[in-house]
C-alpha cells in the first residue's frame, strides 16, 4: 500500500522551501513513479522539456531570476545528456539541484546489469562524474534520504552551486515524515579574527586615499548584494563600474558609473577611473580571458581590496571565512573616502 506521505513528497516540500515552484525535467523509466508525486502536488508544477539538456539550461535560467532551480531526469542516459548545463550551472555560480531518478535500492545491491547502465553492475559511475560540478552530493536510501536532502539543498543555497541527488525508484515511494518547519538556511558566519584582520588593512589602505574605484562583478548578483552596493554607491561618491557578467548590478544612470571595465577593451574614461584610483575595491570579481580581452587588465595588487564570497584581500594579505555581506556591513565606515575628495564621473558615465 503507497504511503500517504512520502520521501518524494518530502523532497518536493523542500524544494517549496526553497522558492521553486516549477521542476523542469524529463520522464523517464527510473523517475515515473516520483513523477506521479510530482504532477499531484499542490504548490509544485512540473514543465517537460524536449530533452534534458533543454531541461537542465531551463532550471538554470529560472534559479537566475527566482534564486533557485530544479530539474529531474532519468538515470544515465538521461543524466549524462544534461552534464553540460549543469557545469555552465557549477562555473556561474547558479543553484540548481539535479534529482536523477535511479534503480531500486536492491537492484543496486545485487549488481543487477540493467539498460542504462555500463552494465558492470557499478551504479556510482555517473553519481562520481557529477561530483565535479556539484558542490554537494547525495544517493538517497530509506534512512538517509530527508536530512540528505536538507544537506545537499543548504549546501547548495549556501554556496550558490548545483546539488545532486540520487533518488532510487523505491526510496521515492517510502514512507517519511512531513517536515515540522521550513528548511533553515543559516547566514555563514565570519572568523572575526580574520574579519578584523581585514578591515586594520584595509582602514590603513584607505587612509591616505584620494581617489578610490568600486569595480563589481556577477558573484556579487549571486550572493544577494545588489540592493546594498547600489545603496552605497548612492551615498558614497565613488566611480564604479561592473564587468560584462554583472551588467545590471548597478543603476548605469546613478552619478559615478562609468561604464563596463574589460581591460584594454573598456572605453578609455572607463580605464581611467577605475584603474587610476588609488584604491580599487573589487567585489565579486572573476578576472577571466573573455571578460578581460586576454587578461588585459592593469589593477596593481598592492593598491587592490578584493572581497569574493568567502575570503577577502587587501594588498596581499589574504583573509579566509569571511562571507562577503559580512565584510561590506562591517567595512562600511572603512570603505568611505577621506575628505570626500573622489572625483568621478557624473551623469551616465562612459562606455555603458
Amino acid at each position: 500500500m503507497q504511503p500517504t506521505y512520502t520521501i518524494g513528497d518530502y523532497l518536493l516540500d523542500r524544494l517549496v522551501d526553497c522558492g521553486i515552484d516549477r521542476l523542469f525535467g524529463v520522464p523517464g523509466d527510473y523517475n515515473l513513479q516520483f513523477l506521479d508525486r510530482v504532477i499531484a502536488h499542490s504548490a509544485l508544477g512540473w514543465v517537460g522539456c524536449a530533452n534534458e539538456l533543454n531541461a537542465a539550461y531551463a532550471a538554470d535560467g529560472y534559479a537566475r531570476i527566482k534564486g533557485a532551480g530544479a530539474l529531474l531526469t532519468t538515470y544515465g542516459v538521461g543524466e549524462l545528456s544534461a552534464l553540460n548545463g549543469i557545469a555552465g550551472s557549477y562555473a556561474e555560480h547558479i543553484p540548481v539541484l539535479h534529482i536523477v531518478g535511479a534503480p531500486s535500492t536492491g537492484a543496486q545491491q545485487r549488481g543487477e546489469l540493467l539498460h542504462h547502465t555500463l552494465g558492470d553492475g557499478d551504479f556510482r559511475h555517473f553519481a562520481r562524474m557529477s561530483e565535479q560540478i556539484t558542490c554537494s552530493q547525495a544517493l538517497l536510501t530509506a534512512g538517509n534520504a530527508c536530512h540528505e536532502i536538507d544537506r545537499v539543498l543548504r549546501d547548495m543555497l549556501t554556496h550558490h552551486r548545483p546539488g545532486y541527488l540520487m533518488l532510487p525508484a523505491d526510496v521515492a515511494r517510502a514512507a517519511a515524515i512531513a517536515p515540522a518547519q521550513r528548511l533553515l538556511v543559516e547566514p555563514a558566519p565570519a572568523d572575526e579574527n580574520q574579519l578584523a584582520g581585514f578591515c586594520e588593512h584595509a582602514s590603513r589602505l584607505l587612509r591616505g586615499s584620494r581617489r578610490i574605484s568600486l569595480l563589481a562583478d556577477f558573484l556579487a548578483q549571486r550572493y544577494g548584494l545588489q540592493k546594498t552596493l547600489r545603496e552605497w554607491v548612492a551615498k558614497t561618491p565613488v566611480a564604479h563600474a561592473t564587468m560584462l557578467m554583472g551588467k545590471g548590478l548597478f543603476d548605469e544612470q546613478q552619478s559615478g558609473f562609468v561604464g563596463t571595465y574589460s581591460g584594454i577593451a573598456s572605453a578609455p574614461q572607463t580605464r581611467e577611473a577605475i584603474e587610476n584610483a588609488d584604491t580599487i575595491i573589487c567585489i565579486g570579481t572573476r578576472f577571466t580571458d573573455t571578460i578581460t580581452a586576454g587578461f588585459t587588465q592593469h589593477l596593481a595588487r598592492e593598491k587592490t581590496i578584493e572581497i569574493q564570497p568567502f575570503a577577502v584581500r587587501v594588498g596581499d594579505h589574504w583573509f579566509s571565512g569571511v562571507p562577503m555581506d559580512k565584510a561590506l556591513a562591517r567595512a562600511d565606515d572603512a570603505f568611505r573616502p577621506a575628505g570626500g575628495g573622489v572625483g568621478y564621473a557624473s551623469g551616465r558615465g562612459a562606455g555603458g
